[in-house]
């Protein structure tokens, strides 16, 4: 008796071998239905990854090359800008170009990394030391607000904005610790130039200017 035929049978009436033998087949034909469902689905997911990935490595490639002509074109203009302008200028920092039409525009921006060496670890033992001897015991609101100035972020480097805040308090003290350690902040700060970045902007409706979004997450 074939396969068809067992089937057919109420379950009742098959024997222990033919039983054996429809348990089995029902089960390579689950396994064959999960296997045909789990090619489908593989073959569905790498098409459609295949197609993304190939469009954002292509994005990729685009961006690089945009990046590039763009440092490139605006060096360039930023040059003849300056033969324009008989007198060269020395700056080092934004820049940006203009369309005639008014309506499109390219800015550089300098991307910078504000650092301390060394010397500020012994900064912040000689300011933490007169803040918590001294001015917490005076005034703990202030306390907390210089205290807070000196928190670092997760990769453990002092927040430039904070540090600014904290110079500014420079002349309410005259003990020597206070004193010594923003001297030494000072000295340890420097500011190092990762490159720079570039907006690229187009007014709009209402004659603001606004960003072409080049950024993925931003859109």
């Amino acid at each position: 008796m074939n396969i068809d035929e067992l089937l057919k049978k109420p379950t009742i009436d098959l024997s222990e071998k033919e039983m054996e033998t429809v348990l089995k087949y029902k089960r390579k034909t689950e396994a064959d239905r999960l296997e045909r469902e789990r090619l489908a689905y593989e073959t569905e997911r790498d098409t459609d990854m295949g197609e993304l990935i190939a469009l954002a490595m292509e994005i990729e490639n685009k961006s690089n090359l945009l990046k590039q002509l763009t440092h490139d074109k605006m060096e360039k203009h930023q040059e003849k800008l300056n033969e324009y302008g008989k007198i060269r200028s020395n700056s080092k920092g934004g820049f940006s170009l203009m369309h005639s039409n008014k309506t499109i525009r390219i800015k550089r921006r300098r991307d910078t990394q504000p650092t301390w060496d060394e010397r500020s670890t012994k900064a912040l033992e000689l300011i933490h030391a007169f803040l918590y001897d001294t001015v917490k015991k005076r005034d703990k609101d202030l306390f907390e607000m210089l205290i807070g100035f000196l928190v670092k972020n997760k990769k453990g480097d002092l927040d430039y904005a904070s540090v600014m805040n904290l110079l500014s308090h420079e002349t309410r003290f005259d003990d020597a610790r206070w004193k010594e350690g923003l001297r030494l902040l000072k000295q340890s700060y420097s500011n190092f130039l990762k490159g720079y970045q570039y907006d690229f902007e187009k007014q709009n409706t209402e004659g603001k200017f606004e960003r072409i979004e080049l950024n993925f997450s931003a859109l």
